[in-house]
């Protein structure tokens, strides 16, 4: 299975060579998702969704399904190769965790090793599945432990500072994330009124708001015209909350310069550049920036520019430059766990560290880049303390020049913390976890 796959029609075989392309060649789960879903011919309707339900739900539960494996292997899963590995965590995963009866999880898997294990590991893969299935018929599952104890520590740690329940949090991380939608004007009430008239049912957030963001409660909104018109996109909740806290702000504005530092595919640089600002997206990834020029076009609301380069660098832009500046920083991305579930193996404590390190330098590039009594949005979709509160109070105590300026509007109740930064935990609302500070430049 490391070629990639041609015309397969069974869910569970691609669902394989994706765990296999995610595990090799270091494949993101999204990115893996797509290219085995959408090989010809491409999977539809409810094949499409068992091969995701099955891709994510072992990487959600990775850890748990192989101790629970292990007690089935008389030599244990190290030396196993990862075809056969990925074909018996499909195995466990519908055992334990999907409505699937043990006699057809077990039939089913077993047929799929026959396409792609030699004849000898078919024997294997039976009698495991067969052993995991008489286990769970007398009540033998997998533990809820799916987190590595440097990340259940951090978990437990956010816990504490959100006020919720750290059981529940973990819990919450091993669960599927709902699809929110963002209208790009803005408007929620005209968005849910014309998804409606696709079939497609849109819910208001459990317990917060955000102005043009809604949750889907049933139809299929990727399918609807009114996400291929790119009237609004999908974009988790807390990920929207950052923008429109940083578009509140620009519209009152008579000078709308605004640098969208990091801004990857360009999501967040639509819906500024939708409210009459004037934006720059800067990105290393030249790739990414195309998209988001494509975007911006597409939505009739172009980009002022791009620049292609570090951000940490000077990148030949006059210190003042703008007015407003977005920085939607690379970090862990822990906060976005039910969305990319192999970060959890692929995350290390040390990459916290790391990552800061270059948030910190990002962050002080910013700050010249903006102009007296311009704002500063920092984002991460991460919830460690050095990634956020710490970062923040380092550079505030670094820069005493800027100040916090969260604001009043009625929609951020539930989002601001004490200190008056957006804290989201994924257990309030569904949504991913984040931290962000605004701040303005004294003039």
């Amino acid at each position: 299975m490391s070629d990639r796959p041609k015309n397969l029609a069974d869910p569970r075989l691609r669902a394989a060579q994706a765990l296999v392309m995610i595990e090799q060649d270091n494949l993101g789960s999204q990115a893996a998702l797509r290219e085995v879903l959408d090989l010809h011919p491409p999977l539809a309707g409810p094949d499409r969704g068992l091969c995701t339900e099955l891709v994510y739900g072992v990487l959600r539960r990775r850890r748990a399904l192989d101790r629970w494996l292990e007690m089935s292997c008389r030599q244990g899963l190290y030396d196993l190769e990862e075809p056969t590995l990925a074909i018996l965590r499909l195995g466990a995963v519908q055992l334990a965790d999907m409505r699937v009866p043990p006699h057809a999880a077990v039939h089913a898997t077993v047929e799929t090793a026959k396409r792609v294990l030699p004849h000898k590991q078919i024997g294997f893969v039976h009698a495991v599945l067969r052993s995991l299935s008489q286990r769970m018929i007398g009540g033998d599952r997998p533990d809820d432990h799916d987190l590595p104890d440097w990340l259940a520590r951090r978990v437990q740690a956010w816990a504490q500072r959100t006020g919720v329940d750290p059981a529940t949090l973990e819990r919450a991380l091993s669960q599927p994330a709902p699809l929110f939608v963002h209208a790009l004007d803005g408007d929620g009430e005209r968005l849910t009124a014309e998804l409606a008239a696709e079939g497609v049912a849109i819910a208001p957030l459990d317990g917060l708001a955000v102005p043009g963001v809604g949750k889907v409660a049933d139809g299929k909104f990727l399918q609807s015209q009114v996400f291929a018109d790119r009237r609004a996109l999908a974009q988790d909740a807390a990920s929207a909350a950052v923008v429109e806290w940083l578009a509140e702000w620009v519209v009152t504005q008579p000078s709308k310069r605004v640098a969208d530092i990091a801004a990857g595919h360009g999501v967040k640089s639509a819906r500024l550049v939708h409210t009459g600002a004037e934006v720059t997206a800067i990105d290393q990834n030249g790739d990414k920036l195309l998209h988001a020029v494509q975007l911006c076009t597409q939505i009739g609301h172009p980009l002022a520019a791009t620049i292609t380069g570090d951000a940490t660098k000077d990148l030949g832009i006059a210190p003042g430059s703008f007015d407003a500046i977005l920085l939607d920083a690379p970090c862990t991305a822990l906060g976005t766990l039910r969305r990319r579930p192999e970060l959890r193996h692929r995350r290390m404590a040390a990459d916290i560290l790391r990552m800061a390190d270059l948030q910190a330098r990002l962050l002080r590039q910013a700050a010249k880049w903006l102009r007296p009594g311009g704002v500063l949005l920092y984002a991460v979709c991460s919830f460690t303390e050095e990634e956020g509160p710490q970062q923040i109070a380092d550079f505030l105590a670094q820069h005493p020049d800027f100040q916090r300026f969260p604001g009043d509007s009625p929609w951020l109740t539930g989002w601001l913390d004490d200190h008056g930064d957006l804290v989201s935990a994924t257990v309030r609302g569904g949504v991913d976890g984040f931290f962000a500070a605004r701040l303005q430049k004294i003039a």
